[in-house]
Order: C-alpha cells, then sequence, then structure tokens
C-alpha cells in the first residue's frame, strides 16, 4: 500500500522529517505530496495519530494516463473498489487538476462516480449509499491520473481542542511546521508575542509532552468495514504510552482580552493548562528571566487585522525587542516584505511558507547557541 501525505507548501521537509521520526524513512516529495511505500491500515492508523504537520493520509489506489474521459473512466475502474467500499458506502469523487486536458471539475467528478459505482454494482447489485463516506481523490497533474482515498475525513489540522473562533487563526498543522522549523527543545523556553487564541504555545506543549495530536479525535477509516479494528486501537495504545511529564516554560501574549481567554480555554480543552500561560500584554513589553528561549509568533497582517503601517511598527519593536533579549531566537512569519529592513537586520535564514493562501517568509533572527557545561565549568 502506498501512502501519500499532502503537505503546505515550503512545509514538505518537515513532514518527511516527522515520517523518519516515526520510522518511515524512505519517502519522496511529489508535487506537495510526501510518498511511503510499504505500508499497510496499521500505519494509515498510526500517520493519522501522530503527524503533526501533513495535512490528511491518502492510500494511492491507482495511476494512469488520462487524456481522454474513456482512458479516465477505463482508469478509475481498473480499482477493485470492493475491497475498499462496503455495499452501504457512501462515495464522494473530489478533482483537482494541473496542466491537464481533463480540466472542468464536474465532468471528471461525474465520470469518476460511474466508473465506481459500476465496480460496486457488479459487486453488490444495487446501491443504496446510506452509510460511510468514503472521499475518493481524482488528481490529474500533466495528463496523469492518481486515484487516491482520503482516511482522514477531516482534515488533521483539526486536532479537537480549538472550538472557539477566533480572527485570523494559524492553523495547527503549520504551527507545528513553524516549531519544527525552529531551534526550540524542551528545554528552552518558548514565547509566542502574538498568541491569539493559543495555537503556537499549545503546539509546542504538545509536542514536549509527546502528546499525539489525533488523540482526540476521529478519522474516517474508523467506520470503514475493509479496516481491521485492532488498526486504530494500536495507533491509541501507542499513543497512551509515548506520553510523558516534564516542567514546561511556555508563555503565549496578547493584547486583546478575548484572546486571552480563548487561548486558556483551548489550552484546557487540549490538557496542556498546567503547562502554558497566557498574559494580556503588548509583544514589546515581553520580559524573560531565562537567559535562552525562543520565539515563535505570527504577527498581525496588514492583509487581516491592520494597515501597512501598523505591520511596519510592529516588526521595528521586534527588532528593539529582539536588542533587549540578545541570547534569544526570533522567529516571525509575515507576508510583509520589508519585514527585515523594519526589524533592523538581516535574517540568518529565511524560507518561503503560505498561510491561509497567503505568501508569507519565515524569518529567523538567531541569538547565540547556549555554552556548553563540562563536569560544571563553562
Amino acid at each position: 500500500m502506498k501512502l501519500l501525505i499532502p503537505a503546505a507548501a515550503g512545509v514538505e521537509a518537515v513532514v518527511k522529517r516527522q515520517l523518519t521520526l516515526l520510522g518511515y524513512p524512505d519517502t519522496r516529495a511529489i508535487n506537495g505530496r510526501v510518498a511511503v511505500d510499504g505500508c499497510d491500515w496499521s500505519d494509515v492508523a498510526r500517520l493519522n495519530m501522530f503527524l503533526r504537520s501533513g495535512e490528511r493520509v491518502l492510500v494511492r489506489l491507482a495511476e494512469f494516463n488520462a487524456t481522454t474521459f474513456d482512458e479516465l473512466f477505463d482508469g478509475v475502474r481498473s480499482v477493485e473498489w470492493g475491497d475498499f467500499v462496503d455495499a452501504n458506502g457512501r462515495v464522494v469523487v473530489i478533482t483537482k487538476t494541473v496542466n491537464s486536458r481533463l480540466f472542468a471539475h464536474h465532468s471528471v467528478q461525474s465520470v469518476g462516480k460511474k466508473a465506481v459505482v459500476s465496480v460496486l454494482q457488479q459487486k453488490y447489485g444495487s446501491l443504496n449509499e446510506c452509510g460511510s463516506e468514503y472521499r475518493v481523490e481524482l488528481d490529474i497533474t500533466g495528463d496523469v491520473c492518481s486515484v487516491n482515498l482520503d482516511t482522514t475525513g477531516v482534515g488533521l489540522h483539526k486536532r479537537g481542542y480549538r472550538t472557539e473562533p477566533y480572527s485570523a487563526p494559524l492553523k495547527e498543522t503549520t504551527a507545528a511546521a513553524l516549531i519544527d522549523l525552529s531551534v526550540w527543545n524542551p528545554d528552552k523556553a518558548f514565547a509566542d508575542l502574538f498568541c491569539g487564541s493559543g495555537t503556537l504555545p499549545i503546539e509546542a506543549a504538545l509536542k514536549a509532552l509527546k502528546i499525539a495530536p489525533g488523540l482526540n479525535r476521529s478519522f474516517a477509516y474508523q467506520q470503514w468495514a475493509a479496516v481491521p479494528q485492532g488498526a486504530y486501537k494500536l495507533a491509541l495504545q501507542e499513543a497512551m504510552d509515548v506520553r510523558v511529564d516534564r516542567p514546561l516554560s511556555i508563555i503565549g501574549g496578547d493584547v486583546n482580552p478575548q484572546a486571552v481567554e480563548i487561548a486558556n480555554f483551548h489550552a484546557e480543552k487540549a490538557g496542556v493548562n498546567k503547562y502554558v500561560k497566557f498574559n494580556l500584554r503588548k509583544a514589546q513589553d515581553f520580559v524573560s528571566r531565562q537567559s535562552y528561549g525562543v520565539a515563535v509568533s505570527n504577527p498581525p497582517y496588514g492583509e487581516r487585522l491592520g494597515d501597512l503601517e501598523e505591520v511596519k511598527q510592529t516588526a521595528k519593536d521586534m527588532g528593539k525587542l529582539y536588542k533587549t533579549l540578545d541570547k534569544w531566537n526570533f522567529y516571525f512569519l509575515s507576508p510583509y516584505q520589508d519585514f527585515e529592513k523594519a526589524f533592523g537586520r538581516r535574517a540568518d535564514k529565511k524560507r518561503y511558507l503560505y498561510n491561509a493562501g497567503i505568501k508569507c517568509s519565515y524569518y529567523a533572527f538567531n541569538g547565540p547557541a547556549p555554552k556548553k557545561t563540562y563536569n560544571g565549568v563553562k
């Protein structure tokens, strides 16, 4: 079984690293997706449970050239759909086309659905589609069609703890990627100076405590008769076994009282409220007794919460703060192209990421590495 893990643009390397740590070193990125070969249903359950930055887990069922609708029909029909979909299964076909001669989404959906139904009718007879949902993706890129079955259902960014709405949220999967792209580890202090509804601090705590991101939610495959019942139980037991307890220094701050209230509520739902602290505070007023730490933030964008002058002033304020915490590492996700200029120095590292469809840069401003200790002597 081949699995595909869709990842946001710029995050593929993070997902590959997470897969390696989970015991899947032989992966490759293809068109914004990370492929994993040689898997079974237990791997489907594990990856849905443990991946922090992948968007969902797909099973690739077939791949073929499709330049005509006849080729598309025959290719989709070649799949043994009865091995996956039960007699009452409700099949939903979605499409993705890039540089393809078959680009009319409605027509592709219609042909694909007819092909699936024709196979199922041959096995089961009449269909009522009143049971579990099976989401089939037809991804046609450069006239090559990939037929994929979505095992996740609601995207993996839905951890289950963020239930209260708040302006311009950062997706949980993106927040986890930003943390992985930083130098933070649980022995260091962590701060989000613009915490909003608390996603970054909560994701940091979940990672540090080794709490599986999929622990408090369900997945589409759990309703499928073809999947062994023990697959989810094994993943759940592993998730319970790997959890740890340790002291943490994780802080979030925001100027909006409602944001702080929501952040505390979300931390409690995530089960990490004892490990994170949220303060009502301006970002520029942040202070810390910790000599070394990591600040990861997603400041307000001009496109969503303020005008360009406010964005520019925020970057200036963060540059001043950085000088007062010269042993800290600062990371900012922002679409503001002159962020470095306003901040007052060039970033040590910069990479491009997309957040809510907006092309952003992830700026890293490094502090010095902590001095190593040898037998108690620095």
